[in-house]
């Protein structure tokens, strides 16, 4: 055998062996859940900025969010984890190390400029730039989606783009305040918008095409 026929082969035999992690361990169900602890954070998020001064409220808002991406993370380590079980893939692969390579820069990032508006409002350096934050998040999670979906489903993709496109309109909304766009386009409600309804919508694609 030559040499470039041994490399096709081994290209064959290690997109078969992927293929199972790429596609069947997915879960819709986790993406639904992460939607609705989204909207639930967003409406926890009103509350607290409605009812506490802005100093308490700033600390309630980030353990808020905190816990949303947290309930959100477990739900889908725990959902992946079951369905991976049932079909004999082990709890650890070098694809998954890949997705936690990808993960961790954009997320290290937006952490980073999301504390630094914090820090900087509450030091009262600046202007109130809480605004921005809901467009980093959307971006910065939808370049990680595009990145994931480099090695995995479609759908990943989508919402990458969803994503970024939806970060840049609020961005620019936050700025420039869009004629018309009223308080359903407000960086404030985008969150739900996003991260909540995005989410559903996905999930729900996902059972239907890969299984709950």
């Amino acid at each position: 055998m030559d040499a470039d026929k041994a490399a096709e082969n081994l290209t064959v035999i290690r997109q078969l062996m992927e293929r199972p992690i790429r596609y069947s361990t997915m879960s819709g169900l986790s993406g639904i859940l992460a939607g609705l602890a989204a909207i639930g954070g967003v409406v926890a998020d009103a509350w607290v900025s409605d009812n506490l001064a802005p100093e308490d409220a700033s600390l309630a808002i980030i353990l808020i969010w905190a816990g949303v991406f947290l309930t959100a993370f477990a739900c889908s380590a725990v959902l992946t984890y079951i369905r991976e079980r049932k079909q004999g893939m082990p709890f650890w692969s070098p694809i998954k190390r890949r997705i936690l390579i990808t993960i961790l820069p954009p997320f290290i990032a937006g952490v980073g400029l999301t504390f630094a508006i914090v820090h900087s409002w509450s030091l009262h350096e600046t202007y109130d730039q809480w605004g921005l934050i809901p467009p980093i998040w959307m971006l910065f999670y939808g370049v990680t989606l595009w990145q994931i979906g480099t090695f995995s489903a479609i759908e990943l993709r989508a919402m990458g783009i969803a994503f970024i496109l939806a970060g840049l309109i609020t961005a620019w909304d936050y700025q420039y305040q869009i004629p018309g766009s009223g308080s359903a386009m407000t960086a404030y409600w985008a969150l739900g918008i996003t991260f909540g309804g995005f989410h559903i919508i996905y999930g729900i694609v996902v059972w239907i095409r890969h299984g709950g």
